[in-house]
């Protein structure tokens, strides 16, 4: 008798329950995984390789290693980062031969013109701030907000995602929510730059192309550590942001 008749209609199957019948050859358990995961596997792939044909090859990957890997793998309640770590490798890989090929695109998406961070008025508006925001850290940093930020993996799953130890992992969050704070700040400070009394800046970005990288970033970054009006600009600015977002920076 299979996994899938054996276990009643009515009741939500668990990720070990279905590793452990997948492992043993059952496909319809297997089928049951990819129906869970292959869509957040593959939201996931689309933010780390901006491209969502290269990330539908990812996935297809990430399922065919798991067929041949299930049984390998020891703890099958760690399904769901054992997962993510395969797709995160995967999607690396892809980066680094599409370094090869060509230069890699600038991430993130252009950011949306509309309403300044004291009218942001939408979850929309804010998730697109935090993606241009990202363009300003570094690139493992960038996949690390992926998947807690974007995907809500934390903790003991998120230290098995990035194949680091849970104690390293808390002391990366915390370096990465340091890091987005500054990025998200000098971005804030630098969208509105002819709007806040700071002409020094406004001169020194009137060739800007928008695009928000981590020279950028570190660029604005100094200047507001010496500039007091820029200071208390980012400072309100990100007490908005704050508020209207409910705490982004605390799902670190």
């Amino acid at each position: 008798m299979t996994f899938m008749t054996t276990v009643p209609k009515n009741r939500i199957i668990s990720d070990t329950e279905l590793a452990r019948a997948a492992a043993a050859g059952d496909r319809a358990a297997l089928a049951a995984i990819y129906n869970r995961y292959a869509s957040p596997l593959h939201a996931y792939c689309v933010g780390m390789l901006r491209d969502r044909h290269a990330a539908s090859d990812c996935v297809q990957e990430v399922f065919c290693i798991a067929t041949t890997e299930l049984p390998k793998l020891r703890n099958a309640d760690k399904l769901r980062p054992w997962l993510y770590a395969i797709a995160r490798r995967n999607a690396l890989r892809a980066l680094s031969d599409r370094r090869r090929e060509a230069a890699c695109d600038e991430l993130p998406d252009d950011a949306a013109t509309g309403p300044g961070p004291f009218t942001l008025t939408a979850q929309n508006e804010l998730r697109q701030l935090i993606a241009q925001a990202a363009g300003g850290l570094s690139e493992r940093d960038r996949h690390v907000l992926e998947l807690a930020y974007r995907h809500g993996v934390t903790g003991i799953e998120l230290a098995q995602a990035l194949g680091i130890s849970h104690d390293s992992t808390k002391k990366l969050l915390q370096r990465l929510r340091d890091t987005v704070e500054r990025s998200l700040g000098a971005l804030l400070v630098a969208r509105r730059a002819p709007q806040n009394g700071c002409p020094q800046l406004a001169a020194d970005l009137s060739g800007w192309d928008q695009q928000f990288t981590v020279l950028m970033r570190k660029r604005i970054a100094r200047h507001i550590e010496s500039c007091s009006t820029c200071d208390e600009y980012r400072r309100s600015a990100l007490n908005a942001v704050a508020m209207l977002g409910g705490g982004v920076l605390d799902k670190l």
